[in-house]
């Protein structure tokens, strides 16, 4: 079974070296949760007010389209480069 990650790694540069922090991801989804239970009402008047035009589909699966998006960012490493400053993210 697939979960979903629950730590991001910020590596951020100083000096020589970098400063590693790590940040409690897991808290991003009670605030998604959240977010969700505000805008399921609307969801559901949305959906069927679009039945009768046949749009109702894409309405419903935004929660499984969203859910199948962060269980495939486990592993995501962003590394952002400038002219001489790196900054790197790493879900965990």
């Amino acid at each position: 079974m697939k979960l979903p990650p629950m730590l991001l790694h910020v590596q951020i540069p100083i000096g020589d070296g970098y400063f590693g922090l790590w940040l409690p991801w897991f808290l991003v989804y009670l605030f998604l949760l959240i977010l969700t239970m505000i805008a399921l009402p609307f969801l559901i008047i949305l959906s069927i007010i679009c039945i009768p035009f046949g749009k109702w589909q894409p309405i419903v699966m935004i929660g499984p389209y969203i859910w199948k998006l962060l269980l495939n960012m486990k592993g995501l490493k962003v590394d952002i480069q400038q002219k001489n400053r790196k900054l790197m993210f790493d879900l965990i």
